[in-house]
């Protein structure tokens, strides 16, 4: 008896309500997904809550910052463009910029994908 009661205890009972749609949506990925809604249900919840204690997902402050060092080298790259040295240095310039904001972003993108993949 005490072995169920502890069973019983390890559980936390949720109830949600959904909107139709959402409700739909959920029971259809949980049949592509040949699983049963709770179970879907349980396994978003601690993925999102393994991110969030994780810190995989890089936060709000952090996706502004680094938004700013790409802006800050661009607008750096566009001055070293207005020095002597023509429209090939600056096309030149503008590129490495480009190539290393576009480096950047596609590094964010994977360690946001290596979060979510968690």
């Amino acid at each position: 008896m005490a072995d169920s009661a502890s069973r019983r205890r390890q559980w936390y009972h949720l109830r949600v309500r959904l909107a139709a749609e959402s409700g739909s949506e959920l029971r259809r990925l949980a049949v592509q997904r040949r699983s049963t809604v709770s179970h879907l249900v349980r396994s978003l919840l601690l993925r999102e809550l393994n991110l969030e204690t994780s810190g995989a997902v890089p936060d709000e402050s952090a996706i502004r910052e680094m938004a700013i060092l790409i802006a800050v080298e661009l607008v750096l790259k566009l001055q070293e463009a207005s020095m002597p040295g023509g429209v090939t240095l600056s096309r030149r310039l503008l590129e490495d910029a480009a190539r290393a904001a576009i480096s950047r972003i596609e590094l964010v993108e994977q360690q946001l994908q290596r979060g979510r993949g968690r």
